[in-house]
């Protein structure tokens, strides 16, 4: 879900040359990252079927967070992350649910293919039957990856089992919650010009939206969004502030979820809202946002509507 706002016309003189080059940069690094990640995958078989948790260990590894920045660029800093893969599949695949229903109340699992990252499907809490302790998908023949999102967590938190081909691929893992999402307050601090230029283009795309293909733009904004999912999303302006308005009906029925990022596509500002006016007053620098809208766990209402949801950008006031 878009939301478009006024684009400063000459601005783009000098955007648009940028966001070409930053585009083209983008698909090089991508396409060299991933061809590194099917060589270690095929030497290295034992670590693709080890869950690797989004926290600052992981981080601290070689060429981790480019690859993330070319792979799901859009970070959740609201839910616990991890992704397994890639591995090699020739007709099934199947996952330890009940692991996901005890470690978090709100969950999903998305399947991707290996290297394209297409979403191949999502399972969430809300399309099993809870009592079952597996769930079964017959997959074509071909590599895949898994990232996993746990949202409000319980005390204790396990990663589910794997099963390739009827085959045990990995165990159910247990994590520290002291050991995940404590690196996010010092992420932009490892902000770089390199990762400025890989997403740079994004900004400009933003702007210029409402003349875009829509659904070119979603794939560039979020290529692994969870289909599961209400999005909205669009640029923010330095020295403006950020005005979200919601109607009862989707704060009764939706978790929603506000991230600001920069034009690193590093997060900068998150939270939940839980209020029917959200602002900021002042933003501090240009990037983009996006809101993550995902149903409840009792939700029972109609469904999601567009205009629950108003997002308005407005020069801040000096004091």
């Amino acid at each position: 879900m878009t939301h478009s706002e006024k684009v400063p016309y000459r601005r783009l003189l000098w955007e648009i040359p940028a966001a070409f080059l930053s585009f083209i940069f983008f698909k090089t690094v991508r396409l060299l990252l991933r061809t590194l990640a099917n060589i270690n995958a095929s030497i290295n078989k034992k670590t693709v079927f080890r869950w690797l948790v989004y926290s600052d260990e992981l981080l601290r590894k070689p060429l981790i967070l480019p690859a993330i920045l070319v792979t799901g660029p859009r970070w959740n800093p609201h839910a616990i992350a991890a992704g397994l893969g890639p591995f090699d599949v020739k007709e099934s695949l199947a996952i330890e649910v009940k692991s996901c229903v005890a470690s978090a109340q709100s969950w999903s699992i998305g399947i991707y293919t290996f290297p394209e990252a297409a979403s191949i499907q999502h399972i969430t809490f809300h399309h099993l039957n809870l009592e079952e302790e597996w769930t079964q998908l017959k997959l074509n023949p071909g590599k895949y990856t898994l990232g996993l999102r746990y949202y409000h967590w319980s005390e204790h938190i396990n990663l589910p089992a794997i099963k390739i081909d009827e085959n045990n691929a990995t165990k159910t893992q247990l994590i520290n919650i002291d050991d995940v999402n404590n690196y996010l307050e010092n992420l932009t601090k490892r902000d770089h010009i390199f990762y400025r230029c890989l997403n740079y283009y994004i900004f400009t795309l933003l702007m210029c939206q409402k003349w875009l293909p829509q659904e070119w733009v979603r794939k560039e904004y979020l290529p692994v969004g969870d289909t599961n999912n209400e999005f909205f999303y669009g640029v923010v302006y330095k020295n403006y502030s950020f005005c979200v308005e919601i109607k009862p009906v989707l704060l009764n029925n939706y978790d929603i979820y506000l991230t600001i990022y920069n034009r690193s596509s590093l997060p900068v500002i998150w939270c939940q809202i839980q209020e029917e006016k959200y602002t900021i007053p002042v933003v501090e620098q240009d990037g983009f946002y996006l809101v993550r809208i995902r149903a409840k766990l009792d939700f029972v209402s109609d469904n999601f509507q567009s205009d629950w949801m108003s997002i308005k950008l407005l020069p801040a006031v000096k004091g």
